[in-house]
């Protein structure tokens, strides 16, 4: 279990070093191209990150195959309007999906869980729920930016 605390100004330089060591340690197939290898897309739920507020939607990224819900709010629900490429317009292609809620009052602290969906097939083989799933834990500012956060990640994938 690896657990992180990071501060608001440090979460976006976070989130991007970790993008770029995956892209320096991911398999590149060379041809007539390169091709980026797609391990962000499949198994368990991983590397949840609270982005912010935008255009009035809670804005999280995070690598694997799965849901997300937000547990204080658990009625919550992601929006379904948009698809990734959409999401990708909007956020950048950082080799992740992209959950969007509705937002909620602020500041609050909140909790996010992944939801693993088993499945078989990718890179890697078959992929069971593992037994504790990833969450990250995030105290949220009036405006929507975070404060810090707290990433506890199931790394079994890596």
């Amino acid at each position: 279990m690896l657990h992180r605390t990071v501060r608001s100004y440090d979460f976006i330089i976070v989130f991007c070093l970790n993008i770029l060591l995956n892209l320096v340690s991911s398999n590149l197939q060379c041809g007539s191209s390169c091709i980026m290898s797609s391990d962000w897309m499949n198994g368990p739920l991983r590397d949840i990150y609270y982005l912010g507020v935008q255009s009035g939607r809670i804005v999280i990224g995070y690598r694997g195959m799965g849901w997300l819900y937000i547990m204080e709010h658990s009625s919550l629900r992601q929006y379904g309007d948009t698809n990734w490429m959409q999401q990708n317009q909007k956020y950048g292609d950082n080799n992740c999906w992209y959950a969007e809620f509705p937002t909620i009052s602020l500041p609050t602290n909140i909790r996010i869980t992944g939801h693993t969906t088993p499945h078989s097939g990718g890179g890697r083989g078959s992929v069971i729920k593992p037994a504790v799933e990833t969450w990250t834990y995030v105290e949220i500012g009036a405006n929507g930016a975070p404060i810090s956060q707290s990433i506890n990640s199931n790394k079994g994938w890596h």
